[in-house]
C-alpha cells in the first residue's frame, strides 16, 4: 500500500471512528437517525474486517483497499450527516429555552412582536405526539418554526400561539386548524 493510501486511510477511519463514538452517544435515543448510525456502525465494522483480511491475504489487497476507503468514507459521510442533525436540534433547543425563560403573557406577546419584526415566528403544539409534516409545512409555506411541546400545557406559549394564529389569519386568511388539514398525515386520516 502507498503512503499516500495508508495516510488517506487513518485519517479516514479515525475521524469517522470520532464521530461515530460522538453520535452513538449523542443520539442513540434518537429514533430518526437510528438507521444511518446502525449503518455507520456496520460500514466502519467492515472497513475495520477488511483491514484484518489486508494484512493476511496479499492477492486480495487492492480490492480491500478500496473496499475500506469505500467503508470508512461511507461512514464519514453518513456520520458527518448525523453531527450536522445534531448540531441544528441543539440550536433548536437554545432557541426554545429563550422561551421558556418568558413566564408571563405579556412577556411572551412582546416576544411574538420581535419575532414578527424578524421573520422568526414560532408555534408550540401541545399534545401526545407531533403532528407528521406539520414542521416542514409551517416552515416552508409560513416561515414558521414548529415545536412539538408534549403534554404539558404552558398557558403563556398559548398566548404566544393565539398571536401567531391571528397573523395567520390575517396575513394567509388560514388558521393553524387550516395548516393541519395540509399534512399527509391529515390526509392519510381522512381518507381511513
Amino acid at each position: 500500500m502507498k503512503t499516500k493510501t495508508k495516510y488517506i486511510l487513518l485519517t479516514l477511519s479515525i475521524i469517522a471512528f470520532s464521530l461515530l463514538i460522538f453520535n452513538s452517544v449523542k443520539m442513540q435515543y434518537w429514533f430518526n437517525v437510528k438507521i444511518e448510525l446502525d449503518i455507520s456502525k456496520v460500514l466502519f465494522f467492515i472497513g475495520l474486517i477488511s483491514f484484518g483480511l489486508y494484512l493476511l491475504a496479499k492477492d486480495w489487497r487492492n480490492f480491500l483497499t478500496k473496499l475500506m476507503i469505500g467503508a470508512f468514507g461511507i461512514c464519514l459521510v453518513l456520520n458527518l450527516l448525523l453531527w450536522t442533525e445534531y448540531y441544528k436540534t441543539l440550536q433548536k433547543q437554545n432557541r426554545l429555552t429563550e422561551y421558556y425563560e418568558l413566564e408571563t403573557c405579556e412577556k411572551m406577546e412582546n416576544r411574538f412582536y420581535i419575532d414578527l419584526k424578524k421573520d422568526e415566528l414560532k408555534y408550540f403544539d401541545f399534545g401526545l405526539g407531533s403532528i407528521i409534516g406539520m414542521d416542514k409545512i409551517m416552515k416552508s409555506n409560513y416561515k414558521i418554526e414548529y415545536y412539538s411541546m408534549g403534554c404539558i400545557l404552558r398557558s403563556e406559549m398559548e398566548c404566544y400561539n393565539n398571536l401567531v394564529d391571528k397573523h395567520l389569519k390575517k396575513s394567509f386568511n388560514k388558521s393553524i386548524s387550516d395548516i393541519y388539514k395540509e399534512t399527509d398525515f391529515h390526509k392519510l386520516i381522512k381518507t381511513e
